[in-house]
């Protein structure tokens, strides 16, 4: 799953640097024209303008089927914020639970420390998503937790927490996380509530 959403991460990043480079070219070929007005020749110019053109339509067409486009993008945020303006939160299952093989006492501390976090240091009433995702990491590696439904457990955070969750894209970057120091520190704080 990680694998795929790197994949995904790195054709969008060269898709957008493909699309950049070929409104850099753009923007060279209308100089370019503008100076054939004045009889100035570029012939050489035009030919590498044209190839780097082609080249970089082709390669736009070939990971258009991998990627969203930008439209789609700021499509998803704009809704995204709007949702998260009006407080309105998409529906989970009330069953859902990313928590697994805990018994009620152990699942309501759980959530009580993770309730418990610092908030986010710029944005008091979100969450401090490194710091949670060290957590579920956590809980994950100690096989009390299930990351894999991402949508559902990003609304179980907010709902837990009571605070803001960043939009998608952010949330699923951030788990599972790397800094293995911290989930060694994350761990220990929760093994004591689990006894």
């Amino acid at each position: 799953m990680r694998d795929k959403e790197d994949k995904e991460t790195r054709l969008t990043r060269i898709d957008r640097i493909v699309g950049y480079i070929v409104r850099i070219d753009i923007a060279i070929l209308l100089v370019m024209l503008v100076l054939a007005c004045f009889d100035i020749s570029c012939r050489y110019a035009w030919l590498a303008g044209g190839i780097v053109f082609a080249l970089g339509l082709l390669c736009h067409a070939c990971l258009s089927p991998f990627v969203k486009s930008e439209e789609e993008e700021d499509f998803e945020k704009k809704v995204e914020y709007i949702l998260q303006q009006k407080g309105i939160k998409a529906a989970i299952p009330s069953d859902f639970s990313p928590l697994r093989n805990l018994t009620e006492q152990q699942e309501e501390r759980v959530k009580k420390l993770l309730r418990e976090l610092p908030a986010n240091t710029n944005h008091p009433r979100a969450i401090n998503l490194a710091l949670v995702a060290r957590y579920l990491t956590a809980l994950q590696e100690m096989g009390k937790a299930d990351l894999s439904k991402r949508h559902a457990l990003r609304m179980w955070i907010a709902d837990v927490t009571g605070k803001s969750v960043p939009g998608m894209s952010q949330f699923n970057e951030a788990l599972p996380s790397t800094y293995r120091q911290k989930i060694a520190e994350a761990r220990a704080e929760i093994e004591p509530l689990l006894q």
